[in-house]
């Protein structure tokens, strides 16, 4: 049984972990910025969120919250929509190889929307590599409008996602 939960800072060597085992087994190292320590311990702190996937004490999946800092990380300034929005951004969901198609990523993006919610979010964003067919499609079928391609985090092409809650 897989239960989602927030993951706490002493749960930070975890999410390294995962981050890096992920990332060194990607054929194609442009599906995912390679994320430094120090940007995913801030994702453990307020008022970000990291919402995990745990088969017992084995985290397995996380997504992220992420309130933008700068006008830089700030994807709802991307966007061209009429009205105004108290935005947020969604951030590095990543699924442990053999816990993958099961449905992961979509409960942790509904849990991070949720939580997004109850702050008092109604606009959210997200960037996907536009041959991650998969969190594409995840996006997709949770209701992520796609908005443009760019380059984003020191060139890696992205496709941008927005959602209004």
């Amino acid at each position: 049984m897989i239960e989602i939960r927030r993951c706490r800072r002493d749960d930070l060597q975890k999410v390294i972990d995962l981050n890096e085992e992920i990332y060194a087994t990607l054929d194609d190292k442009s599906l995912l910025r390679h994320n430094e320590p120090e940007m995913i311990a801030s994702c453990l702190d307020y008022p970000n969120v990291t919402m995990g996937a745990w088969d017992r004490d084995l985290l397995v999946a996380i997504g992220m919250l992420y309130v933008p800092q700068c006008l830089e990380e700030d994807h709802a300034h991307d966007l061209d929509l009429p009205g105004k929005y108290n935005p947020a951004n969604q951030k590095l969901y990543l699924v442990r190889e053999g816990y993958r198609g099961q449905g992961l990523q979509r409960r942790l993006i509904r849990e991070v929307e949720r939580v997004a919610m109850a702050r008092g979010y109604d606009l959210l964003c997200t960037t996907c590599a536009p041959n991650n067919s998969y969190s594409i499609q995840n996006f997709l079928n949770e209701g992520y409008v796609y908005a443009k391609t760019e380059e984003k985090y020191g060139g890696l092409v992205r496709n941008l996602y927005y959602k209004i809650l």
